[in-house]
């Protein structure tokens, strides 16, 4: 990177002329340099490799209506950007420098790709849980939720109110009928409003880096441009567009996956009740951290693991 590209902070300087200009350059830039530089993004217990690669980022207007019809796909429980903005700035009690009303309302989302070297092992791993694949869940948690707070403050001190959703004290997951979770604010579903990507047979947000990637987003009362979207929200998925591939089906030990996607209660029983027994049995839990495998069984060994997959017809053009 030349001196004349620099990055948002050099030097420890604040480039609040470029934020003021392009937010959205400004933060992509300050997601990509927090991943690249920040000690939390390396598996110690593997001779500190990065656990993630370069992050993808996108950005929605949070006045969009396809945040209201989320409520009509999850619940009307899950949280509009307004909403849970509003909730953010009331709970806040300020006497100075309050708002009175918000009018913009802005969505960063991002995709971190993760490493080859962490995808490659739990491609073939009988139940999922690879040890690199294990630490990149259950360690990396730090880095994936320290950059959300990071990317939130660093927002408030260019005197914005911003708010990372999944760590705030509003956000919550709720059992449903039939015994599935389902979240008041779905990163997945946000990075779908955001342009970030489409959904998958498996159930995960295929993106320009694939879909092995970990999801996050910060809400702020600040305009941004949005990234175009795609026009059907199965676009990146040969199955579901012209019955190719289908291989996540085969991949998930847990038989989690059909014809019509994945099965959340089929997902949840098989990590918490089947999969630890099958991989202590088979004697592939040395060196596992945290309270489960972390399977990555539908997002590795696939077409769109790291890419969009390509279709026929996109061939042919």
């Amino acid at each position: 990177m030349t001196e004349g590209d620099a990055m948002t902070q050099y030097r420890g300087e604040l480039d609040s002329v470029l934020f003021k200009t392009d937010p959205c350059r400004f933060l992509e830039r300050a997601i990509k340099e927090y991943v690249c530089t920040s000690p939390l993004n390396h598996l110690t217990a593997f001779e500190n490799a990065p656990m993630v690669e370069e992050p993808i980022v996108a950005f929605g207007d949070g006045n969009d209506p396809i945040f209201q019809n989320l409520k009509g796909v999850i619940g009307e429980f899950h949280m509009t950007p307004r909403e849970i903005l509003e909730k953010y700035v009331e709970s806040k009690h300020w006497r100075f420098s309050a708002i009175s009303g918000i009018r913009d309302v802005g969505v960063v989302s991002w995709a971190l790709p993760l490493a080859h070297d962490v995808r490659f092992p739990e491609r073939t791993s009988p139940y999922g849980g690879s040890p690199r694949y294990n630490h990149s869940r259950w360690i990396g948690i730090r880095l994936y939720e320290c950059l959300e707070q990071y990317v939130a403050s660093l927002l408030e001190v260019l005197q914005c109110h911003a708010v990372a959703p999944t760590q705030s004290k509003f956000f919550e997951i709720k059992e449903m009928s039939g015994g599935w979770l389902a979240a008041n604010w779905s990163e997945r579903h946000v990075a779908y409003a955001c342009g970030l990507g489409t959904f998958g047979l498996n159930g995960l947000m295929i993106t320009s880096r694939g879909c092995a990637v970990y999801l996050g987003s910060v809400v702020c009362d600040r305009a941004l441009t949005p990234t175009p979207r795609a026009v059907s929200h199965v676009a990146h998925c040969p199955y579901f567009l012209d019955g190719s591939c289908g291989l996540c089906m085969s991949h998930c030990t847990g038989s989690a996956i059909g014809k019509d996607g994945r099965s959340n209660i089929a997902c949840l029983t098989n990590l918490r009740d089947e999969q630890a027994a099958h991989i202590i049995q088979m004697g592939l839990h040395e060196g596992l951290v945290g309270p489960a495998p972390a399977c990555g069984r539908c997002s590795t060994g696939l077409p769109c693991e790291d890419r969009i997959p390509a279709l026929p017809s996109r061939q042919q053009a």
